[in-house]
């Protein structure tokens, strides 16, 4: 289970579990009601802290992941260059250079496409 997906769980669950809460303390004493409160406040702090931590970690893991598509990218654009070489000195022909330029073309379009959501992010 993703990262994410653990902090819908526990999101989730803690709306509930304060929903629960709630309803005991109106039905009971106010001693319970103020007990249910604090536990509601101690929960919430904790949910923030946990909220925190994760955030923090997606963020340099975002930063991770868009460094190594930039590396792709540089990659990318140098086996074009190269290709580009091996053309103009006629080492392949022109319908060859054409479907490697386009496919490299289509990768790189990818490539930003997707460090321009990350960075969004």
């Amino acid at each position: 289970m993703r990262q994410e997906d653990r902090l819908q769980v526990i999101w989730a669950g803690t709306f509930i579990m304060s929903g629960v809460i709630f309803a005991l303390a109106f039905m009971f004493t106010p001693v319970i009601g103020t007990l249910a409160a604090a536990g509601y406040i101690v929960m919430y702090v904790g949910l923030s802290m946990a909220f925190l931590l994760v955030f923090r970690s997606m963020a340099r893991l975002n930063t991770e992941f868009v460094g190594t598509l930039k590396a792709k990218k540089s990659e990318i654009e140098q086996m074009k260059k190269s290709v580009e070489r091996k053309y103009l000195k006629k080492k392949i022909d022109e319908a060859t250079y054409r479907r490697l330029v386009q496919d490299y073309e289509q990768q790189l379009t990818e490539l930003e496409v997707k460090i321009k959501n990350l960075k969004r992010i």
